[in-house]
């Protein structure tokens, strides 16, 4: 009874914060303008005399999809930090530090100095090759160190890989100051795309993803409790870390592809979710989706208010309130 009280606490944060997402901007519309807009556009009713047809424009051409994506991608996220953390058995463990992030995000940037023109689908078939690329040299890495796959020397191959591909991004920065700011842009992460259908690669990626993790949820149980005690259980451990972490790349990189890298979401979440639910992942890993989604809409709106007339890079955002995060983890543990 405990935990359906605090999901149902969470989903009211959730629709909060997601019309607060939509209420707030350069116009103020107030909830019953929007409940108003909502059902204009479903049932063609109006509640509202003389609704504002501008706002309701504002409503579904820009804010509704612009909340919509910064839920899922923090939900998202969130899902691929619960699951390297528990494959990996380190709570600072994240794609982000593996080293995947960095690899995405170099495909991309390779792609902008090139001066290839602004292409979603191009950002992203690079952004995942090139994570791909970065997640594979780190388990060969990993596999030289220890064929077992020690989840250290995974952990330890990601952050050498990750310094290294960030300081190539460093370099081509340097090197094409016309491109910088672009790239510069993209490294702080971005909530400005529009296209619905790039929206709903993000949307059908997330449930995938939620539905595979879900479905080995027992699998990542048993593996909280260590390699031998899986290996005794008759878990391939070896494949399962791959499978987990190819996966968890996957999804990291077609994310980052869209919005540039976004760090510290895919860090927390999973945290308050094994805080407020225990560590069962069948719980676990829904209610990290749903804490990442609030925590990614709240940043967002605080990028949004925090100085008038501006929008502050959502990556800058999640840094100021994961950092300290980060810094309480790791004294803790």
């Amino acid at each position: 009874m405990k935990n359906a009280r605090k999901i149902i606490i969470l989903l009211i944060l959730a629709f909060i914060s997601i019309t607060i997402s939509i209420s707030v901007g350069s116009v103020f519309i107030s909830p019953k303008e929007i409940t108003a807009a909502f059902l204009y556009k479903i049932f063609n009713t109006e509640i509202i005399k003389n609704l504002n047809k501008i706002n309701t424009d504002i409503i579904f051409n820009i804010r509704l999809s612009h909340t919509i994506l910064a839920f899922f991608a923090g939900a998202s996220l969130s899902v691929t930090g619960t699951i390297i953390q528990s494959v990996l058995r380190n709570p600072l463990a994240s794609a982000y530090n593996l080293g995947v992030s960095s690899g995405a995000g170099l495909g991309v940037s390779i792609l902008i100095v090139l001066g290839i023109n602004y292409s979603q689908v191009l950002y992203m078939l690079s952004g995942i090759a090139f994570a791909f690329i970065t997640i594979i040299i780190i388990l060969i890495i990993s596999n030289t160190i220890d064929k077992y796959m020690n989840n250290n020397s995974i952990i330890l191959a990601g952050i050498i890989i990750s310094l290294f591909v960030n300081s190539i991004m460093s370099f081509l920065t340097y090197l094409f100051p016309k491109y910088s700011n672009k790239i510069i842009l993209w490294q702080l992460g971005s909530l400005s795309l529009k296209n619905w259908n790039f929206i709903f690669i993000i949307i059908l990626t997330t449930i995938i993803f939620l539905i595979i993790s879900m479905h080995y949820s027992n699998v990542l149980d048993i593996m909280t409790f260590g390699d031998n005690t899986a290996y005794s259980i008759g878990i391939d451990i070896k494949y399962m870390k791959i499978f987990f972490i190819m996966i968890s790349s996957l999804t990291a990189s077609i994310l980052v592809s869209f919005i540039g890298i976004i760090g510290f979401i895919d860090l927390a979440a999973p945290h308050i979710a094994r805080k407020l639910f225990s560590a069962k992942h069948i719980l676990v890993i829904p209610m990290s989706a749903l804490i990442g989604g609030i925590l990614l809409v709240i940043s967002d709106i605080i990028s949004r208010i925090i100085i008038q007339g501006s929008n502050i890079p959502i990556g800058i955002i999640t840094a100021v309130i994961g950092a300290p995060f980060f810094f309480y983890v790791f004294i803790k543990k």
